[in-house]
């Protein structure tokens, strides 16, 4: 259908009409046979079909470039009566090359000359655009593809591993927060779950020479097999050691927020499209002390309050320290006061397929009564926490602590300025977000509806009132009058005994 050929038949203008109605009536039922130049050609398949029996009767070929225009079966039969046009491809250079190599070049690949060549108006090259093989399919759709079979190793196979060999020299990027009281091994713990030594032993200080909580972030760079991260470490030494613990959570929800701010604004910056610093705390191990009892209030508060802000893992220190039946029993405690205050925690509460963890070589530490192994699950949980963060967790650490908190700040910060939430088509949680629209605008209707409800019953009432009252005041006034009107009747009366009896002694005395 692309190469024009010869009008070599020579058929008569209603010789043509009267082929191309047999050929539009062998592949379409008409109800009215009259309206058959009017039948739209929308449907790729049907046009194909008819233009190719058209072409087989009247040997006559349509261009590329014409078969865009042809919209209906009226127009493909404007074209066969039509003058037949000169194929600009015809002694072209670029055109003699794509003949002699046509056995190398893909199927799908032509040489189509300059529209302006063809007489195209200006009008119409943007229609000539859009009416193409695969039209624009519109945002957020994928296009239709063709499949197509390569002759030969095009090394497209090879993608995957630039794309790895390039991830793997970008550094990655892990922040993590300590809260804990001092004396519960944090800093022993992170050199034993990094295999290195991160920090000094920090000795604690003496609750009361300790007035404020510190934030202390320290940086590493740890390699392995070619892999970079950057380990960013925060301390929080001075919590829980107060006497007066009342603010000891304020610098560290103020130093969160910070980061927050600060890649928030790195976005905003004209310069959002570098590589932005990620200073933002990815996870948070709050420890907590091995009393075998229930959270304390000051636990339950920084849970609840940290937890709304980054993925927080609690970790019991020291649990070596208790038995088997005692940590069990602790554990337990611990989750029920957890789900009792509605404490989200990683990775319960961002739930993800995961694989299965398998045991590795143990270290162990030991004690005067016996040997603990820290890398066996049995004695303890520290191998699991290490393959959570490292192995199998590590990119929904980060990916989490983007998506939700970030976003979180993010949207409540807009929110703030008086910006409107935005529902989009395109947002993986858009059909959610609808329903939970719809039901939040049905509850507010049906309170408004208890409210104005309530609000006419309370006007009624109070009308009520006034009537009533107002009909007791003129119940009153009714018989103060009454009451006027008998004093007056019965002084009428009197006035009028006593003329009767001066009429009647006046009259005797004559």
């Amino acid at each position: 259908m692309a190469i024009l050929g010869d009008n070599s038949m020579g058929f008569e203008p209603d010789e043509i009409k009267n082929k191309i109605h047999e050929v539009v009536l062998k592949h379409v039922k008409l109800a009215d046979k009259n309206k058959w130049m009017d039948i739209k050609l929308n449907d790729p398949n049907l046009k194909f079909e008819i233009l190719r029996d058209c072409m087989s009767l009247t040997d006559r070929n349509i261009p590329n470039l014409e078969l865009n225009f042809i919209e209906t079966v009226g127009d493909a039969v404007k074209f066969y009566l039509g003058e037949e046009k000169k194929d600009l491809r015809i002694g072209h250079p670029v055109a003699t090359w794509f003949a002699e190599n046509e056995d190398k070049l893909p199927p799908n690949m032509t040489f189509i000359p300059y529209v302006k060549e063809l007489g195209v108006k200006r009008e119409n090259r943007k229609k000539l655009q859009k009416k193409g093989y695969f039209p624009d399919p519109g945002p957020w759709k994928i296009p239709q593809t063709r499949n197509v079979v390569l002759r030969d190793t095009l090394g497209i196979d090879a993608l995957p591993r630039q794309r790895f060999n390039k991830t793997k020299r970008t550094p990655y990027v892990l922040n993590i927060m300590v809260v804990g009281e001092s004396g519960l091994g944090k800093t022993t713990f992170m050199n034993t779950l990094f295999n290195t030594p991160l920090k000094e032993e920090i000795h604690p200080k003496n609750p009361q020479s300790t007035q404020t909580v510190e934030i202390s972030p320290v940086h590493y760079e740890l390699v392995e097999d070619g892999v970079t991260l950057n380990l960013t470490v925060v301390d929080t030494p001075g919590f829980g050691d107060q006497l007066n613990r009342e603010h000891n959570l304020d610098p560290i929800v103020e130093y969160i927020d910070n980061q927050f701010e600060a890649y928030h604004t790195a976005e905003r910056s004209p310069e959002f499209r570098r590589a932005i610093p990620d200073t933002r705390i990815h996870a948070l191990l709050y420890f907590i002390p091995p009393t075998g009892h229930a959270l304390k209030e000051l636990d339950i508060k920084s849970l609840q309050v940290l937890s709304a802000k980054v993925n927080v893992i609690p970790v019991i220190a020291k649990a070596d320290t208790l038995t088997q039946e005692e940590k069990a029993a602790f554990k337990k405690t611990i989750l029920r006061d957890i789900e009792a205050n509605d404490i989200r925690i990683f990775p319960t509460a961002y739930p993800d397929d995961r694989e299965s963890v398998e045991d590795l070589e143990v270290r162990g530490r030991s004690y005067r009564w016996g040997i603990v192994e820290v890398e066996n699950e049995q004695h303890c949980d520290f191998i699991h926490l290490r393959e959570l963060l490292m192995t199998h967790a590590l990119h929904d650490l980060l990916e989490t602590s983007h998506t939700v908190h970030y976003h979180n700040y993010r949207a409540q910060k807009l929110r703030s300025s008086g910006r409107p939430e935005s529902i989009l088509a395109c947002d993986d949680s858009y059909e959610h977000r609808i329903e939970r629209s719809k039901q939040s605008m049905a509850e507010e209707m049906i309170k408004k509806e208890e409210e104005m409800r309530q609000n006419f019953v309370m006007k009624v009432r109070e009308k009520e009132a006034n009537l009533r009252e107002r009909e007791e005041q003129l119940n009153q006034r009714r018989q103060q009058l009454m009451a006027e009107l008998e004093e007056q009747r019965l002084a009428l009366a009197s006035e009028e005994r006593e003329f009767q009896e001066l009429y009647n002694a006046n009259r005797s005395a004559r």
